[in-house]
């Protein structure tokens, strides 16, 4: 039996408990974190506002978005009802944010109604990734303001396992490491089912320049774009 054959489809609902921890633990999703933070804290949001968050996860972001634009209304749309349990828990006392448990291809807005949007480290799972950029498109009004993140690269769980092994042992030391590995148990092992997923091509893999060539091939203007999650990832800020 090969790796491919060992790979049933990735378990979200498990990856939820522990999400979290990267966090917490990870130096490269932090340092990612605060870029993207710092990049939303500049936009200007007009009173009235409807933001999105697509596959918004345990809601680090879209918790953040409702934070920062207490006079908009921010979306936060999942599927996984573990992961929207969890971000419901962080939006506790803001009333400036709907969850909305379900598929992004089961969502639909009208034309021009958004006025942001986020969608990271989501893209890459849509079946037809290209058609939801370009319907994403549709959806915000011209000059939005839009972060796109996504793992391009087939991920190599070793390497990251020794390089996340090695920043914790020099901060925490190794019995402390061994007991933070031993609870990210879970996220290791859906690490791996997506890379496998990724290696059978049932999750969408691109270079940074074809990341790129597709969000403007979709419509929208690439402001800034990098590479980011040690080469693994693209970044790009861009605006309808």
């Amino acid at each position: 039996m090969n790796e491919l054959e060992l790979a049933p489809m990735v378990d979200w609902n498990a990856y939820a408990q522990q999400y979290d921890m990267l966090l917490a633990y990870n130096p490269y999703y932090q340092a990612t974190f605060t870029n993207i933070l710092s990049e939303i804290q500049g936009w200007e949001i007009a009173p009235g506002s409807k933001l999105a968050d697509l596959g918004a996860g345990t809601g680090n972001y879209s918790v953040e978005l409702a934070k920062n634009f207490p006079e908009a209304l921010v979306l936060h749309i999942d599927s996984n009802k573990n992961m929207n349990a969890m971000a419901a828990k962080k939006a506790a006392g803001l009333t400036n944010l709907e969850i909305w448990n379900q598929p992004i291809e089961d969502t639909t807005f009208n034309g021009g109604s958004l006025q942001g949007l986020l969608c990271l480290n989501a893209l890459y799972t849509f079946p037809n990734p290209l058609r939801v950029l370009e319907q994403m498109h549709t959806w915000l009004s011209p000059g939005s303001p839009v972060v796109f993140l996504d793992p391009g690269r087939v991920m190599n769980v070793f390497s990251w396992r020794m390089a996340i092994g090695w920043h914790l042992i020099s901060k925490y030391g190794i019995a402390q490491t061994l007991k933070i590995f031993k609870h990210a148990k879970v996220v290791g092992k859906q690490n791996a089912y997506i890379r496998q997923m990724q290696q059978s091509g049932k999750y969408w893999t691109h270079s940074h320049e074809e990341f790129c060539q597709a969000i403007e091939k979709a419509g929208f203007s690439i402001e800034k774009a990098s590479i980011c999650f040690r080469g693994d990832c693209d970044l790009v800020f861009a605006r309808r």
